[in-house]
Formats: C-alpha cells, structure tokens, sequence
C-alpha cells in the first residue's frame, strides 16, 4: 500500500471520528434539552431576562444568573440560550413556558405562537 493512500485512509477515519464525536455531543444536548437541563456543551449561554411589555430588560451571563435567588427568579421572564456547535438550545420562562432545540439558525421566539 502506498504511504499516500495510507494518508488518505487515515484522513477518512479521523473525520469518521469526528463526526461520531460531534453526533454524540449533539444527542447528549439534546437529551439535556428534553429533561430541561442547561446544555453541557455550549460554547455560549447567557439568559435574556424581559419586562412585562416582551423587551430585553437585562441580559446575563450564567454565573451571574445562578447568583440570583429561586425567589428572585420566579418573578422574572427569562430565555436561557444555549449555542452550541451547530445547534441551539432556548428555554423559554414568560408567559409561556417551552423548550426549543434546533439548528444553529434558528431564532428566539417572543411569543407562544
């Protein structure tokens, strides 16, 4: 066997593992998603908190979110984005409640419909 097929070869199993590695980030999401966890594999999450009248009142990042108190929380609207490689997740509390995953271009909802 010549060494370039040999590099061909191997160049066609890496992206195969690739591609299995990414499959299983992308179902592993998806199944925190269903069970309304917060993503494991974002490489953005940030949480767009809203006033009554449906505009961006303030917008956090996920450690300064957690600091907030259950209580405090409970009082708010809020959408949790999660962009990850390739898909996003958004997790919708105000005056609906629901949980979307889909492909990167997806965009997030400002109303049930």
């Amino acid at each position: 066997m010549k060494s370039s097929d040999m590099l061909k070869m191997g160049l066609k199993i890496l992206v195969l593992i690739l591609i299995i590695f990414w499959i299983g980030i992308v179902i592993v999401d998806y199944l925190n998603a269903k069970n309304s966890r917060d993503g494991s594999f974002c490489w953005s999450e940030e949480v767009k908190v809203y006033d009554k009248s449906g505009n961006v009142q303030k917008t956090y990042n996920m450690q300064e979110f957690s600091q907030l108190s259950d209580e405090e929380k409970k009082d708010l609207y809020y959408t949790y984005v999660c962009k990850g490689l390739g898909y996003k997740i958004y997790r919708y509390h105000r005056e609906f409640n629901a949980i979307e995953f889909g492909p990167f271009f997806i965009s997030e909802r400002q109303n049930a419909n």
